[in-house]
């Protein structure tokens, strides 16, 4: 099926898909069977696809998509006929925020990244003050501070994360997993 990876809240998509034939030599179009596209995560939609050819067309506009809160969400996408039902597809997409709606001061980046900057602040400041006492009490109020390895080791895993992330996204828009190491000989 031929449904987007990404989107971003309130943008409109279309896409179509083909006839299908499934394991057992059974073929499904769109003379004999309906296309739907059931969206499910932090909010659900139901799209009904309409007959192109033996195929089908899909449309999200922007009224649907606008309901669709950012997140992961998973799809599945059923051929439909009377008495009959068909997984034709099932997948992950991702619905964006709506950066037309963001406000002033809105963080973009993700929580691994707000974690690896909290973790590099924690030991930058550990590191000025010079602070050397783990943890104190005062009346009913007390403190526990990190050591400066327990922050090294979480800036490490965050880090780890974040670049994750950034492979992911630039995998997803195309352009190659940035670990790979090419080489040609002549």
């Amino acid at each position: 099926m031929n449904i987007f990876n990404c989107l971003q809240r309130g943008d409109s998509a279309s896409w179509s898909d083909s006839s299908f034939t499934d394991a057992q030599g059974v073929r499904y179009d769109s003379s004999a069977y309906t296309l739907v596209y059931e969206l499910r995560g932090p909010a659900s939609v139901t799209l009904d696809a309409v007959a192109d050819g033996q195929g089908w067309k899909t449309t999200l506009t922007l009224e649907q998509s606008g309901t669709l809160l950012p997140g992961i969400y998973t799809f599945a996408a059923y051929a439909k006929a009377a008495g009959v039902r068909v997984t034709a597809a099932t997948g992950t997409l991702t619905i964006t925020p709506d950066l037309s709606l963001a406000t002033v001061g809105h963080d973009s980046r993700s929580m691994a990244e707000k974690a690896l900057a909290d973790a590099e602040a924690a030991l930058a400041n550990l590191n000025a003050s010079g602070k050397r006492i783990r943890e104190y009490s005062i009346g009913s109020r007390s403190a526990k501070y990190y050591t400066a390895a327990e922050l090294l080791e979480a800036i490490s895993f965050w880090k780890i994360k974040v670049r994750n992330e950034r492979h992911i996204k630039a995998m997803a828009n195309g352009l190659g997993n940035p670990s790979n190491l090419l080489a040609r000989f002549r």
